[in-house]
């Protein structure tokens, strides 16, 4: 499990882009950020910086994510991420086994070893 948990911890280096969640908190990320006079996006979770640096950390995840799929086993996974969404506590596996679908796709799951099966990965729901 050390390989997940490594690649999941990892967070990259925010670069021209900063969270907030408030007006006075986008004002200081500016200053802070030195973004003063470029133009200033907002994306999704208190996003706030310029295209290029949202972009960048959009990649940046989606490399972490890729080396997950390419370097990790999806029971690894799975067994992480039962334990994170403490799906024994809610006898419910389903928000483990959306992971390793979004990772390795529904083939791949589908070899998982469940716990607390009770949604088939077809019928799963993604919003």
């Amino acid at each position: 499990m050390n390989t997940y948990s490594k690649l999941k911890d990892q967070q990259p280096v925010l670069v021209d882009c900063f969270f907030a969640f408030s007006k006075s908190q986008i004002e200081e990320g500016i200053i802070e950020n030195n973004l003063q006079n470029k133009k200033i996006l907002s994306s999704d979770g208190g996003l706030f910086g310029t295209k290029e640096g949202i972009e960048n950390l959009y990649s940046d995840y989606q490399a972490i994510s890729d080396e997950i799929t390419n370097t990790c086993d999806p029971q690894e996974v799975y067994a992480y991420e039962f334990g994170n969404h403490e799906c024994d506590y809610v006898g419910d596996d389903e928000e483990a086994i959306k992971l390793v679908v979004s990772y390795f796709g529904d083939e791949k799951a589908k070899e998982v070893k469940r716990r607390f099966a009770y949604t088939k990965i077809e019928n799963l729901k993604f919003n």
